[in-house]
């Protein structure tokens, strides 16, 4: 691949990690908030005075993202209490796409870093051409001659396999800790 095909690729990758990761982040957070206004409360009355502030900032965020609507509505309300039930497999397949997102932009950014450097040596080159007093060629005949090797996407394999992991057992943790 060549030099442009190598930054078509890293917008392109960078764009689709960001519409993979922004829907997702805002699902998840709304599922999040979801939970706690319908899942937090036990039915007593000390769970219904203990909530009552949660529930509230949830309504005050509910009304302030009044665009996000279709969130609000599409959105799986996960059970923290009861793993198997069925609204728990939505939610965390929603949250698992965050990281394949994540693992999309991390590919569009670090080759965007590997252009960055290539184009900073191909600069020296032409200046040190000139320098030289022989026939300078041009930026654009040096980035043709340029051959970039592909690398792949999920060779950052711990950014989505292994986080997802690490914070799912951390989140969980905090649950359990937190009593929630």
């Amino acid at each position: 691949m060549n030099f442009q095909e190598a930054r078509k690729k890293s917008l392109i990758y960078r764009l689709v990690g960001a519409l993979i990761v922004i829907p997702s982040v805002i699902s998840t957070i709304i599922s999040f908030l979801k939970m706690i206004y319908f899942r937090l409360d036990d039915g007593t009355e000390f769970g219904s005075i203990l909530t009552q502030p949660f529930k509230k900032m949830v309504e005050i965020i509910h009304q302030h993202t009044d665009f996000l609507i279709i969130f609000w509505n599409k959105s799986p309300v996960p059970n923290h209490m009861n793993i198997s039930e069925p609204q728990n497999i939505p939610f965390i397949l929603i949250y698992l796409t965050i990281f394949f997102g994540i693992t999309f932009w991390g590919a569009g950014s670090s080759l965007s870093l590997r252009l960055r450097k290539i184009r900073k040596k191909i600069e020296d080159q032409v200046i040190e051409e000139s320098i030289k007093g022989v026939a300078a060629r041009t930026h654009a005949e040096i980035r043709k001659s340029i051959v970039i090797p592909s690398n792949g996407m999920f060779s950052e394999a711990h950014k989505l396999y292994l986080a997802p992991i690490v914070v799912t057992v951390i989140g969980a943790v905090l649950v359990k800790f937190l009593d929630l």
